[in-house]
């Protein structure tokens, strides 16, 4: 039996990274393109993401992981259209670790993983971080004492503007700088999907992001059902897939990669 965990296309980083000869970075970027509070569980990975006292939100360098607070490591990453240019920041996602596993013999130095909301989320969580909010501290309303970011996070559940944003959907943008054939190289790798705007069905509005989050998932587990998968056990997918193959599902359901390798 195989287990597989993440909500990202299986095998992606593990793959480009696989294409260089030896390597020292790794940036993997995430834009998520999704209203702030769209169900509770939803709301409470935007606020758990940004944690002040997060142990798990690190990045893999010279060896060793390093835990970083909220808003640690601006780049700003050039993301497909209709996304454009987003300034993103250290989250706390998986591939930090299962990347530094998979990539062992490669001679990474540097692993960064990064994410992005729509900006208007990015203003109100730098805000609730910036005045101490995101700690949740216990406030008394009446005869009740509750966490303030929990009163917070209820009211953005029930309210218009916790719901909905102006653009949806997801952009995973991955870049490795490393040898190959001799020289230094840059690989980038990025995925699209129809857009969000009604123009194809089934993508419209929230689905556009929906979909990016449930298709690779479905397609694992399909995987794992024909038993297309690398090995038995509890796997990284990194490991556990072929990329190739996770590639042409992808592009049956309107998902494409997208690759590129320059000098440096």
């Amino acid at each position: 039996m195989s287990g597989h965990y993440g909500k990202r296309s299986p095998g992606i980083y593990g793959n480009h990274y696989s294409k260089a000869d030896s390597g020292e970075e790794v940036y993997v970027s995430h834009g998520a393109f999704r209203p702030f509070a769209f169900s509770k569980s939803i709301t409470e990975t935007t606020t758990y993401e940004y944690d002040p006292n997060l142990k798990s939100r690190v990045v893999f360098e010279d060896g060793k992981f390093i835990q970083v607070p909220p808003f640690a490591r601006p780049r700003e990453i050039d993301l497909p259209q209709p996304y454009g240019k987003t300034t993103q920041y250290i989250i706390p996602h998986s591939e930090t670790v299962t990347l530094a596993q998979a990539l062992k013999d490669k001679g990474v130095r540097l692993i960064e993983v990064r994410g992005t909301w729509p900006k208007q989320n990015m203003t109100l969580v730098r805000g609730l971080y910036d005045y101490g909010i995101l700690k949740n501290p216990v406030v008394k309303v009446g005869d009740t004492e509750k966490g303030l970011m929990s009163i917070i996070g209820n009211y953005l559940v029930d309210s218009e503007e916790g719901k909905t944003t102006e653009l949806y959907g997801y952009a995973l943008h991955v870049e490795v700088v490393g040898y190959k054939d001799g020289g230094k190289k840059q690989g980038i790798i990025y995925h699209t999907h129809p857009a969000s705007d009604g123009s194809v069905e089934g993508w419209e509005g929230l689905r556009a992001y929906t979909r990016n989050v449930g298709i690779p998932l479905a397609i694992a587990a399909e995987q794992l059902a024909k038993g297309n998968v690398k090995g038995t056990g509890i796997l990284i997918p990194e490991d556990a897939f072929e990329p190739e193959l996770i590639f042409k599902e992808l592009e049956r359901r309107g998902i494409y990669m997208h690759e590129s390798w320059n000098n440096l």
